[in-house]
């Protein structure tokens, strides 16, 4: 009687919300007012060819072409347009002088093309479709308190410090030298009476797919570094080396070089060049050091990442597998458990947070027909990686608060795949190829072998859980506007209608197909080095503040990741230093001393060794062994897994395409035991016709001139 009951009230609340729906479905039909940038691209430009490097083995290897730009570009001047050897460019590109707060961008065309400009008395002037801003000074003080302000002449206070900051665009995005100077170098692009002869290029991070200028907040930028500043260090920053607004680590290089070599022009060459930055900045960091021999001579790596790439893998992963906990599992209420989940995602969880989003992903269940059943407390997997199908992934979707008129939509592939079609290559409808893969994968199959995870569950969810669907078949988002507050809700939770869905094949149970990457494309990917191959020897502090217990993106085991493919590329990871300190207390000040002292005497250190910090700066441990499994670091800050290492792959997370094995040959092989698989034979054959991964061998897209020799 309870289930009649209970169904009959799954009708009705699904007859009411659809009604709701349908009323205000003609209000939902276009992105909401608020969800848009101002003065919008309002047509694409067709693609500039430009030289692509080319690459035969490894970026790292390939000689940079001559410059063909005359620097330094004067004040009033402009950059150059065209990437050096990045490739062409390619539209639309959104300009962001509104959120930099400057005067628009010099008209480039008469066509309508980009974004339209417009005269003092409102008339239309022209169009801008590269965004190019001639390069401006701008003059601040910096007190002692850290408050700054315009500077416009005159004394300044004996403790506040005068600061030159030069702007404007290079490859289309915007640079910033940020020198400290005297008072008799005011209004001078010349002069560096007060530097120190050393560099700092700040790195920022973010998740990007591309086609926006971007910009950088200077206030932060300044104050960000005001310590370094007042010591006589030089900043150098672009936006394009701030990951949301592109992950293309070519065209960063060639942007960053360009900054530096404008720099160089007008100050001479520094003692050297340090790198700084956070998460995605720190992603930089480790494939420019890698790529570049003469950009970079070390880098303090924040909450980092080895790349973006290899993160893709897991964190896509994600999305799937909530699809499966909350659409397709046969029992949802096992799945409610944290403590089940991480079973197969590996990521941390808590039982005294809250999910995101629980209350629009209940409300999709009852929309499919389903009761809800939300999540006992909340995953990192959920918390912090929800929705990145759609913006990295979705080629249909990409950035809710658009920055085009409604027409392009559909005009342009939004995806981070797309951003590099470049160097990925497309397929035959014109789609950048995706690299994210998990053919053969078996996800949870550590746990079933600890004996956690039941074999029933285990075949359940590598059948039902699918993929996606592949790049050119997927679809946009299905968003709902508020009309109260025009704010967007997506209504296809987890990019639901872009997972293939459960078929049934012959009379086994139903079975959701898998995605094999191009293999091609991939092999492009470590070559154009949007990769990290543990390939240097400079010296890298990966510090990070302890965030699991947070559910932050920012977990611990990228650090040991990126260790593992050092120690497999050079037979040890001596030139990165991994600090991990609580939340509450960031020891900068301490790995900008140690770099300094570093790079200075061109030399490590004795005092350059892993530690791990307490919340009031304390040093808990300090040495070689401290994140060794029994290490004093490793026990307070425990180092977790991710789906991918779940399933059996190997720590350095590089496993795109991985070979396979007959599950015959598996199961003979004893790749499951303890676990007795032999009578399950039939079933793990229709869920992996091709075969399940064999992670003893390297993955089948790393080239083999650039496979691990260690």
């Amino acid at each position: 009687m309870f289930s009649a009951f209970r169904r009959h009230k799954i009708l009705w609340f699904t007859l009411l919300l659809c009604l709701l729906f349908g009323l205000l479905y003609v209000s939902s039909l276009s992105p909401g007012q608020r969800w848009r940038e101002p003065n919008p691209v309002l047509a694409t430009a067709p693609a500039q060819a430009g030289l692509l490097l080319p690459v035969s083995r490894h970026l790292a290897f390939s000689p940079r072409p001559a410059e063909t730009f005359t620097f330094p570009i004067a004040v009033g001047g402009t950059g150059p347009t065209m990437p050096l050897y990045a490739g062409g460019l390619h539209y639309p590109l959104y300009c962001g002088y509104l959120q930099q707060g400057i005067t628009q961008p010099q008209p480039d065309n008469q066509a309508g093309w980009g974004i339209a400009l417009y005269n003092d008395n409102g008339s239309l002037s022209g169009y801008s479709k590269d965004c190019q801003h001639p390069t401006q000074l701008y003059f601040y003080v910096l007190d002692s308190t850290g408050q700054l302000a315009t500077y416009q002449g005159g004394a300044i206070a004996a403790d506040s410090l005068l600061l030159r900051l030069e702007l404007g665009t290079i490859n289309r995005f915007f640079y910033y030298i940020i020198m400290p100077i005297s008072t008799a170098e005011y209004g001078s692009q010349q002069g560096a009476s007060e530097w120190n002869g050393k560099l700092i290029y700040q790195f920022h991070g973010g998740v990007g797919i591309g086609y926006r200028q971007g910009h950088l907040s200077t206030t932060r930028l300044i104050r960000d570094r005001q310590e370094e500043l007042r010591s006589g260090f030089a900043i150098l920053s672009s936006s394009v080396n701030k990951t949301s607004h592109t992950y293309n680590f070519l065209l960063a290089e060639d942007t960053a070089r360009r900054v530096k070599r404008q720099f160089v022009s007008l100050y001479g060459a520094p003692e050297y060049t340090l790198g700084i930055g956070g998460s995605g900045g720190g992603i930089a960091q480790y494939l420019l050091l890698q790529n570049s021999e003469d950009l970079l001579d070390g880098g303090i790596a924040l909450y980092s990442y080895p790349d973006m790439l290899s993160q893709t893998l897991y964190a896509l992963d994600c999305d799937l597998l909530h699809n499966y906990y909350y659409f397709n599992a046969s029992d949802k209420q096992h799945w409610r458990q944290g403590v089940n989940r991480q079973l197969l995602e590996g990521l941390s969880y808590s039982s005294d947070s809250s999910s995101k989003y629980s209350a629009q992903i209940s409300l999709a269940q009852l929309l499919s027909g389903l009761w809800p059943s939300p999540m006992y407390g909340a995953s990192q997997c959920l918390n912090a990686w929800v929705g990145l199908s759609s913006l990295v992934h979705n080629p249909q979707q990409g950035r809710l608060k658009r920055f085009v008129r409604d027409e392009l939509l559909s005009q342009v592939n939004w995806s981070y795949w797309a951003d590099l079609h470049s160097l990925f290559g497309t397929d035959e409808q014109g789609v950048a190829h995706s690299l994210w893969d998990n053919q053969g994968v078996q996800y949870g199959l550590q746990a079933l072998k600890s004996g956690a995870l039941s074999v029933a569950d285990f075949i359940e969810v590598n059948a039902a859980v699918g993929s996606w669907r592949p790049q050119s078949k997927m679809q946009a988002e299905q968003i709902f506007y508020d009309p109260v507050t025009d704010s967007p809700m997506l209504l296809s939770v987890f990019g639901k209608h872009n997972i293939t869905p459960l078929q049934r094949i012959s009379t086994a149970e139903p079975v959701a197909a898998r995605y094999r990457a191009n293999l091609h494309a991939t092999e492009r990917a470590y070559r154009y080095g949007q990769l990290f191959l543990g390939m240097t020897n400079k010296p890298i502090i990966d510090l990070r503040h302890y965030l699991d217990p947070k559910l932050d993106m920012h977990h611990l085991q990228p650090s040991f990741s990126a260790r593992q493919r050092l120690k497999l590329r050079n037979g040890h990871a001596d030139n990165q230093l991994i600090w991990v300190s609580h939340p509450d207390y960031t020891p900068l000040p301490e790995a900008l001393a140690l770099m300094d002292q570093w790079l200075t005497q061109a030399a490590k250190p004795s005092q350059a060794q892993d530690q791990c910090f307490t919340s009031e700066g304390s040093v808990i441990a300090k040495g070689g062994n401290v994140w060794q499994p029994d290490g004093q670091c490793a026990a307070v800050y425990p180092t977790l897994s991710n789906s991918r290492l779940q399933a059996g792959a190997p720590e350095h997370g590089l496993m795109f395409h991985c070979a396979l094995i007959s599950v015959a040959d598996a199961i003979s092989r004893g790749d499951y035991l303890p676990a007795q698989m032999q009578g399950y034979q039939a079933e793990l054959e229709a869920i992996f016709p091709a075969g399940v991964c064999d992670y003893s061998q390297r993955d089948q897209a790393l080239p083999a001139d650039l496979d691990f020799v260690y």
